[in-house]
């Protein structure tokens, strides 16, 4: 099995299990997270993505003390136990995050980035947000990024289109155009 379809497949069923427990907002919660700890933790992602490094208990008691309030829901604490059980540690980020994008789907919610050179004024991101949320008829959790390298404009990211209206994008562009045209390397 790949990844892709191991870790759709862990966050389908949880999605069913926490749905059926009355816990799923809950549950999105403690998934995003665990799932920005053992991305952003090195420590806590050798240990709870190896094996052998030290027992399931310890793992579980590891990724409780990762949630901030210390208590885990039962269902989530079941859903782990399962993948420890199955050994699937090593794709927990993977599930966890698949989780949240599913959850957010079935309910209606999109995600979108706004990547741009400088930090982008408050009134800017929300008419870019009133648009996506016209633009596909429900609700955007919307995030900024900053990221010089694009020199100016902005990059947009929904639901895995990527809209690219960068200064450094439109240099790509124009770039290739030119190269195409002349069919020599610029």
């Amino acid at each position: 099995m790949t990844q892709g379809l191991i870790s759709s497949r862990y966050a389908r069923a949880l999605l069913a299990f926490a749905d059926i427990n009355g816990e799923a907002d809950r549950v999105c919660r403690e998934a995003q997270v665990l799932e920005s700890a053992i991305r952003e933790v090195p420590e806590i992602q050798k240990i709870v993505t190896d094996p052998a490094a030290v027992s399931d208990t310890e793992k579980m008691t590891i990724l409780r003390s990762a949630l901030r309030s210390g208590e885990m829901s039962l269902t989530m604490e079941r859903f782990l136990g399962l993948v420890l059980h199955n050994r699937r540690e090593h794709e927990l980020r993977f599930i966890l995050h698949t989780f949240t994008v599913i959850y957010y789907k079935s309910r209606g919610i999109s995600f979108a980035s706004v990547t741009t050179a400088v930090p982008a004024p408050a009134r800017l991101m929300e008419r870019i947000g009133a648009s996506m949320e016209k633009a596909v008829h429900g609700e955007v959790v919307l995030s900024a990024e900053t990221d010089p390298s694009i020199i100016g404009g902005t990059v947009i990211r929904l639901d895995g289109i990527r809209l690219d209206a960068s200064v450094a994008g439109q240099l790509a562009t124009l770039r290739k155009e030119f190269t195409q045209r002349n069919k020599r390397i610029v």
